[in-house]
């Protein structure tokens, strides 16, 4: 809501406009206090998701919180606070997508590779020596 350039009194706070009326008719006027600003709790829960990766489910849970806090702090921007926290939250959960998504993408390379050339086991040549009979003398009997 926009105040016209010709007001004198706001019409909703009924507070004087002119700075020089305002300080000596609003002198008993009663003071305009706002309630204290907290921190989001959905901005907490998404800085908490996007450190505890889980799989990718913190992540997702991380982006997911981050964006709902980020829409609560527009919204009530003079009661609701954690903006900063809403940003890492969401920034935490794209690492932990990427990181997800480069994992998936790493094991079907690996495991297609394996099923392309499956580990044969290897054999080996035994190199047997066989002595000559004749050469080896008889044990003595005791």
């Amino acid at each position: 809501m926009q105040i016209e350039d010709a007001a004198v009194k706001c019409r909703h706070c009924q507070r004087w406009l002119d700075p020089e009326l305002d300080a000596s008719l609003n002198a008993d006027a009663p003071l305009v206090l706002l309630p204290p600003r907290t921190t989001s709790g959905l901005a907490i829960g998404s800085l908490v998701c996007g450190l505890f990766w889980v799989c990718g489910i913190g992540s997702i849970a991380a982006l997911i919180l981050g964006f709902l806090a980020l829409r609560q702090i527009r919204r009530e921007p003079l009661r609701i606070g954690g903006k900063g926290l809403a940003i890492a939250g969401i920034a935490l959960g794209w690492l932990g997508v990427i990181g997800l998504a480069l994992m998936i993408s790493l094991g079907i390379y690996f495991w297609k590779a394996y099923k392309e050339h499956p580990n044969k086991p290897h054999s080996q040549q035994a190199h047997l020596t066989v002595a000559d009979p004749r050469s080896v003398s008889p044990l003595p009997v005791t």
